[in-house]
């Protein structure tokens, strides 16, 4: 038992609250005086509070429901994620719902804090135990795998997949510690589609998103491009809507566009994808300062 855990302990929730704002403010403006690199610290905590300002934003919000052009400037620097999270959030339904986010993407206390999400009766998909948990809202978390989902036919009314479906059949051991996880089966996001289709009500909706671009085959995952998204979503099944949404990265920021805007980008280099403790340092910055991603495909399909 050491010191720092025995005074965590004693402390007052209110103080380590006010340390932790403490902290944060720190790391953030030091990621700031030192350029705004993407994934040096502080990144984390600007990321938060650009999504965290991003969904109290109604005008903003807007333009994601209706796939406006957002604003000039916004997400410079920041990855997917902040697009990821609000155009979610505006596609979907304001009410009550069984709902299943297949891929543990929402897990964050920021994301389930918002009115909408807080409304759901939530599962979180996942293959291994995380750091974050809350049971304590009533959310109940399945470790099993997106190709083998342990719920009966039929039962989510909507399901969304955020940068998952890219993840499966490929080597996971960094998310799960099992060398079980360390696979070369890129063929099983088709199985991983079949079982979305499986567990959702006649009439529900999936909401997922994937990487889009140049076709790209990393060790923990693969960048899609136009043919793997349209075998993607032939994979589901019969639907009766399907739409697709594009966003693509610039040193302007990210903002909507059309897929053929997107068939050029390039996913940032394949360092991203190696273990923190093996990244280079310094940390390469783009000309163009993308953290990931240049392009998102984010997908709607109704059962």
């Amino acid at each position: 038992m050491s010191l720092r855990w025995v005074a965590k302990r004693l402390t007052p929730p209110v103080i380590l609250d006010a340390i932790n704002i403490i902290k944060g403010d720190m790391a953030l403006q030091q990621y700031l005086r030192a350029g705004r690199v993407p994934w040096s610290s502080g990144y984390g905590i600007y990321k938060r509070r650009l999504i965290t300002q991003a969904l109290r934003d109604a005008t903003l919000l807007e333009r994601f429901r209706c796939g406006g052009p957002l604003p000039p400037g916004y997400g410079v620097g920041v990855d997917e994620r902040c697009i990821e999270y609000p155009w979610l959030l505006t596609h979907l339904d304001d009410g009550p719902e069984i709902f299943l986010d297949a891929g543990s993407t929402l897990n964050h206390d920021f994301i389930l804090d918002h009115p909408i999400i807080q409304r759901k009766i939530m599962d979180i998909l996942t293959l291994a135990p995380e750091a974050n948990c809350f049971w304590q809202r009533g959310i109940s978390y399945l470790f099993r795998d997106l190709r083998d989902i342990p719920v009966r036919d039929a039962y989510y009314d909507t399901i969304a997949s955020l940068s998952a479906l890219e993840h499966v059949g490929f080597d996971n051991t960094s998310y799960t510690g099992n060398e079980t996880h360390h696979e070369h089966r890129p063929e099983d996001f088709i199985i991983a589609m079949k079982e979305l289709n499986r567990v959702l009500k006649p009439g529900g909706t999936l909401l997922f998103t994937v990487p889009f671009g140049v076709y790209r085959h990393f060790r923990t995952f693969r960048q899609f491009d136009r043919e793997l998204l349209s075998r993607a979503v032939a994979a589901f099944g019969a639907t009766s809507a399907v739409t697709e949404t594009f966003y693509r990265y610039s040193a302007d920021g990210w903002n909507v566009a059309n897929v053929e805007d997107c068939a050029d980008c390039e996913f940032v280099g394949e360092w991203i994808t190696l273990p923190r403790n093996q990244w280079p340092s310094p940390l390469p910055i783009e000309p163009d300062r993308a953290a990931a991603a240049r392009s998102v495909a984010c997908g709607r399909i109704v059962k």
